[in-house]
């Protein structure tokens, strides 16, 4: 079986080849939980493989033929 490429390599609404950029950020769940510690509460901890699988790789690229923007974030599946 081949390996996955290290970043998308096509544009998911069109289909088109698109050249992706790595792009930083925080972990949506990151977010949401400072959010919740701001109105004074606690979440819950994640179990780690939850957290590792919602951490993943972002890119970002722009397809010149439908004109749209894309953020994708890359999961790696549990070894």
């Amino acid at each position: 079986m081949a390996a996955a490429p290290s970043k998308p390599q096509f544009c998911p609404w069109c289909g088109s080849a698109l050249f992706y950029e790595a792009h930083e950020h925080e972990p949506r769940h990151v977010t949401l939980a400072d959010q919740a510690r701001a109105r004074g509460a606690e979440p819950p901890p994640l179990p780690e493989k939850v957290e590792e699988l919602l951490s993943g790789d972002s890119h970002v690229g722009a397809c010149s033929e439908c004109r749209t923007v894309s953020h994708v974030i890359g999961h790696h599946a549990p070894d």
